[in-house]
């Protein structure tokens, strides 16, 4: 998991609220919350009753969050597809992403982009309640879909191609909804403020623009990165040998200073767990695998680089201060193992066999009785050949 792109998906979900399919009907979205919860003096000045227009705006925002738990667990049904035709979709995807921003920020116009869906709904608004407010906040985020669509696609490509994707569903889903709360209990300052500062919408559609091109240009470059591993490892047996033989020669030092090639285990099953200091599932797996590499039927390395970290080297040192580690940890400091091994989620452990062969590998988080299980399957690989 990403926490890099997590933030991201979340700044998507914040500036999705800004759009302008959803701010500017923001006063409309609290009258119909408030129902007859406000009252107005002699000049026509509306005042809302806050208490009474949160609690009905949370259960609107409750109403928005059932639209994010339908996304999250249809994720399920089409992850495989997705993860079948992740490079064509991330490069479909990312020259989508680019087409939306360039709309956003004005470079061209997209007529769609501009409009809102508005479903035909027949409730009287007038006298406000629970159940209302939650049918509402489901009704409106699905007509929000044509204007805020690009970011939110962009949030469930994410979603789908990674494991436990669904927390970018959520980031997403809180960066819009946090500042539906904030004007339920903040109604009169936030309208205010939004009344008075109109031309800080368009500021904030360039933003919108420059994220969803970053996106859009991140997915592209993503996944012709993935396509050129995956010609190298579908490379004739020779240069699949070149590329082995590389990786193996490759001298690596631990964060000890010890210098270490992977050839030079030959014999032994090797463990390369590829790891980053931000990976939570990576340090909850991180008991199990000390315990497993303890056993010692298997030589175990925790693999780092430094181009994944946001402080690099720096951060995989304070790391390791900050852990007692019995294991040691490689740093990739051009990131090889990482690209030629395709390694693009956290935590990905791949089994080298004693002929210095690359045996096998699995994705995710793993306990004691995951590693020794993969062990056992390795070895059967290995036997079989």
């Amino acid at each position: 998991m990403d926490f890099k792109l997590l933030g991201a998906t979340f700044l998507e979900g914040l500036l999705s609220f800004f759009s302008p399919c959803v701010l500017p009907l923001i006063p409309l979205y609290i009258s119909y919350l408030a129902g007859d919860n406000k009252t107005a003096d002699e000049e026509g000045n509306i005042t809302y009753k806050t208490g009474k227009v949160f609690i009905t705006t949370l259960f609107f925002v409750l109403g928005i969050c059932l639209t994010f738990a339908i996304l999250a667990f249809s994720l399920s049904y089409i992850s495989l597809f997705l993860e079948t035709y992740r490079e064509v979709i991330y490069i479909v995807g990312g020259t989508l992403l680019v087409v939306f921003g360039l709309h956003e920020i004005g470079v061209i116009h997209i007529d769609l982009l501009s409009k809102e869906f508005k479903p035909k709904l027949k409730i009287d608004l007038s006298k406000m309640n629970f159940f209302k407010a939650f049918l509402l906040g489901f009704v409106f985020s699905l007509g929000w879909s044509p204007c805020i669509g690009p970011m939110l696609a962009n949030a469930m490509l994410l979603a789908a191609s990674s494991q436990n994707g669904y927390l970018y569903i959520i980031s997403y889903g809180l960066g819009l909804v946090i500042p539906f709360l904030l004007t339920g209990l903040f109604t009169n300052t936030v309208l205010n403020f939004i009344s008075k500062r109109k031309k800080f919408m368009k500021y904030v559609t360039m933003i919108s623009g420059i994220v969803l091109l970053s996106f859009g240009v991140y997915m592209i470059y993503d996944a012709a990165r993935s396509i050129d591993t995956l010609k190298k490892l579908d490379a004739p047996s020779s240069e699949k040998e070149d590329i082995a033989a590389r990786l193996l020669s490759q001298e690596f030092k631990d964060t000890d200073g010890n210098t270490w090639k992977l050839e030079d285990l030959k014999g032994e099953y090797i463990f390369l767990n590829f790891s980053a200091t931000w990976c939570v599932y990576c340090d909850m797996e991180l008991p199990d695998l000390q315990e497993f590499a303890g056993q010692g039927d298997a030589k175990c390395f925790i693999v780092m680089s430094p181009l994944n970290e946001n402080g690099g080297k720096e951060d995989i040192m304070k790391f390791v201060q900050e852990r007692d580690l019995s294991v040691p940890l490689l740093i990739d400091e051009e990131g090889v193992l990482f690209y030629y091994l395709g390694v693009s989620s956290y935590p990905t452990t791949y089994v080298i066999d004693p002929d210095s062969n690359f045996l096998c590998y699995a994705n995710g988080a793993m306990s004691l009785d995951g590693f020794n299980g993969l062990l056992d399957y390795a070895k059967g690989l290995y036997e079989a050949e």
